[in-house]
């Protein structure tokens, strides 16, 4: 008997899951989504890379692709072209839709525009969601939500952005927006949209249900009626669980590691069938690249050698800027990058959020698009004359969140300090030692050096956003290029942690802070997509809200055709 290969026992497997799960009647479609992508479009050691997510897409009949938030920044192929590329590939892949997430308003809300427009432009558009931000007028800022029929199945996607991006991002880029309330806003989506007969509602929220504050997306799933499926973005974690009102959460982690499948499957009126699995880089060896977005890829890959390539130093360690290190204690990357601000500046103190260095660099070589990678915010670096007792209380403020993960984790350079995380918030420093030997003095003025983000508050730091600016500088990815240039070797003598030393044990505070990345360090590159878009017949949904004191006001019920404020229309997409 002939054998059959990988690649056909692969897809013999997914058409009998989708038989036996659809009971050989009834409606039925496969659902692919991933979340946090952060750019990496193109696959290396662990992301899959697009060019064969788009080949599997393309090669399923009946199906979506869609995507939880942050899928425009984070990786230098996205970054330099403030991710229009990210949106381009999208489409050739053939997503439906993308929720946004809290960093696609990194580059500023014209740029996002820009990303919108052509996101929605053309014959198959990739729909960009989210029903809580609206404009402060009350006007919608994206679509709320899209209705398509899928193999008889009419499914209802709405999208939930993180209340949190104000401050998670400069506030110059969320100017004029409103963040209304996620439970309230998913209660009435999820209302309207079975309204509309959906018989899937599918929930696209970067809300995040770790390391987050108030509302997490197991909150929607747990308490908002209505829903089949929440497919959350933000923390970076993999989910796949069933709660206990038959709402299924799933998440695929981050940087494209990770493709979730789910096979939706309806017979009779109330018998929704729900099956998720995650799909690896070694799930899909067998599947080829589809060769219209591996060309893409190789396209963008070529403009963009000669600046990502070009070597600007050397590193004699690795450089840790591993999530969980990098947002709970000091890390030897935290130490360099604060040590450039401070050369940069010439400030006594410099203060770099554990959220602003995103990837951590391998021992060897340093690139460009390395540093990219790591650093990929363009804020200003600037100062501003503190007495003592602020920086003090922006320190307290630093250390707040611990034990758990803080994008807003002061890395430190010019002082030390000694500080107990069992203390009640706010009383967790004990002692302060500057570069000089001396003690903060409560009285005396210093200069601190921040990026332009943490300066207007950015990360809840209130102190700082009330101090007015002395001068402006280079963002901190360019001050870490200068700094390696003009010290070479000697910038890595004294980033060995033991800056920042916990009261209960300096030794094990020390060990931990040495640990070095588990995974690898070389910076994302860049993925794709294949053409490959629904002939569907869509319903676009276009709603205007009124916010309420920040939240979203409640509708009683959505009715089509309705103009008034509160209410829903659903015009028709061709």
């Amino acid at each position: 008997m002939k054998r059959l290969s990988m690649n056909k026992r692969f897809y013999l497997l997914l058409a009998f899951v989708l038989l036996a799960l659809s009971g050989c009647a009834g409606k039925s479609a496969t659902l692919y989504y991933t979340t946090d992508t952060h750019g990496r479009l193109e696959a290396d050691g662990e992301s899959i890379g697009m060019d064969r997510i788009a080949a599997l897409k393309k090669q399923t009949p009946a199906s979506l692709m869609v995507d939880a938030g942050d899928f425009l920044q984070g990786n230098p192929a996205v970054n330099l072209s403030e991710g229009k590329d990210a949106v381009r590939l999208m489409k050739m892949a053939g997503y439906y839709a993308a929720t946004l997430g809290n960093h696609e308003f990194d580059f500023g809300q014209e740029a996002l525009g820009a990303r919108i427009a052509e996101a929605e432009a053309g014959p198959n558009p990739l729909h960009i969601l989210s029903a809580n931000v609206l404009k402060a007028d009350g006007g919608t800022f994206v679509r709320l939500a899209v209705i398509t029929t899928v193999n008889g199945l009419k499914i209802g996607f709405f999208g939930l952005t993180t209340g949190e991006t104000p401050v998670q991002t400069h506030p110059r880029n969320v100017k004029g927006l409103v963040f209304a309330d996620v439970l309230q806003t998913a209660a009435q989506m999820a209302a309207g949209l079975r309204a509309e007969g959906c018989d899937v509602v599918v929930a696209l929220t970067h809300v995040g249900t770790k390391g987050v504050t108030g509302t997490t997306s197991r909150d929607i799933a747990a308490k908002v009626d209505g829903i089949d499926v929440v497919i959350d973005g933000h923390s970076h974690v993999e989910l796949n669980e069933t709660l206990p009102n038959g709402t299924l959460l799933v998440s695929s982690g981050a940087h494209a590691e990770g493709l979730g499948r789910l096979i939706l499957a309806k017979s009779g009126k109330h018998n929704l069938k729900k099956s998720a699995v995650l799909l690896r880089k070694a799930d899909m060896a067998a599947i080829t690249p589809d060769p219209a977005v591996a060309q893409s890829l190789a396209q963008i890959k070529t403009e963009q050698a000669q600046l990502l390539t070009r070597v600007i130093g050397a590193t004699p360690v690795d450089l840790d800027a591993e999530r969980v290190n990098i947002r709970t204690r000091e890390t030897n990357f935290g130490n360099l990058c604060a040590d450039a601000l401070r050369n940069m500046t010439g400030a006594n103190v410099a203060i770099i959020n554990g959220g602003g260095i995103r990837h951590s660099i391998a021992k060897g070589t340093i690139t460009k698009g390395d540093v990219i990678a790591a650093i990929p915010f363009a804020d200003a670096v600037v100062t501003k004359e503190v007495t003592g007792a602020q920086l003090l209380e922006i320190l307290e403020h630093g250390f707040s969140g611990l034990p758990g993960e803080s994008g807003g984790f002061p890395q430190l350079s010019g002082l030390s300090v000694r500080i107990d995380p069992t203390r009640p918030a706010g009383k967790r420093v004990i002692s302060t030692t500057l570069a000089n030997g001396k003690t903060l003095e409560p009285e005396r003025k210093y200069t601190l050096a921040v990026s332009d983000f943490l300066a207007v508050g950015g990360d809840g730091y209130p102190v700082l956003a009330k101090l007015p600016i002395q001068k402006q500088y280079l963002p901190p990815d360019a001050a870490l290029e200068t700094y390696l240039k003009v010290m070479g070797d000697k910038a890595f003598e004294n980033i060995v942690p033991g800056r920042i030393k916990t009261a209960e044990s300096d030794a094990n505070s020390r060990h931990q802070a040495r640990k070095t990345p588990t995974r690898s360090a070389t910076p994302d590159k860049k993925r794709s997509i294949s053409t490959r878009c629904l002939n569907d017949r869509s319903l676009i949904l276009s709603l205007t809200f009124a916010p309420a004191k920040a939240e979203m006001r409640t509708a009683g019920s959505i009715q089509a055709n309705a103009p008034s404020t509160g209410v829903v229309s659903f015009p028709v997409a061709a």
